[in-house]
């Protein structure tokens, strides 16, 4: 090959690697869980990401027995009471700390009511296996569950290997409601 074509080679893998798939976020390279999993609350996604691209697909998985999985896209970003529970007047104040964004997700399919997570670009959707959402996000031959608990004032949102509480959990997230409420987390 000549060294023309080498460099011609090398400028299209260089370049290529910069562009982003229409509708992503950049969300290449490994699965970062705290960059791609979030908490919600109806159509309000909570996540520790500025850069999400409307149209990116998510993964929802709605907490309840059974947990099931839905199909949403990110779509606006938003700081608005009226169009996220989570931002409401006293609870704002704790949800919206700094590091926290919040997205609305265009979907027909999520109830105002409905809790969960949001999981962005995921490389597989969820499955329900006996109940429970289930999904190897970092494909390394191991599934990611999901959990959700009852604290004195809110819902703490986890993502486990394998079974919920036991181990490390591979991401987690708070979700503070304003009123008290009876723990249920083990």
């Amino acid at each position: 090959m000549s060294r023309a074509a080498i460099l011609l080679l090398i400028g299209a893998a260089v370049g290529c690697g910069g562009v982003k798939e229409q509708g992503h976020a950049s969300v290449a390279g490994p699965f970062v869980f705290a960059e791609r999993i979030g908490w919600l609350h109806g159509s309000c996604l909570a996540i520790s990401n500025p850069a999400l691209v409307a149209g990116t697909p998510v993964a929802v998985v709605i907490m309840g027995e059974p947990q099931n999985v839905r199909q949403a896209r990110i779509g606006k970003r938003t700081d608005s009471p009226e169009m996220c529970q989570a931002l409401k007047e006293g609870r704002a104040a704790i949800n919206a700390k700094s590091g926290r964004f919040f997205y609305l997700l265009e979907t027909g399919s999520i109830g105002s009511t409905d809790m969960g997570f949001g999981i962005v670009a995921p490389p597989v959707n969820p499955d329900v296996v006996n109940g429970f959402a289930r999904v190897d996000l970092d494909q390394n031959g191991r599934s990611e569950v999901f959990s959700s608990c009852a604290t004195t004032e809110g819902v703490k949102f986890t993502v486990w290997t394998d079974k919920a509480y036991q181990g490390e959990p591979r991401w987690s997230g708070y979700y503070y409601l304003d009123y008290e409420m009876k723990p249920t987390c083990p």
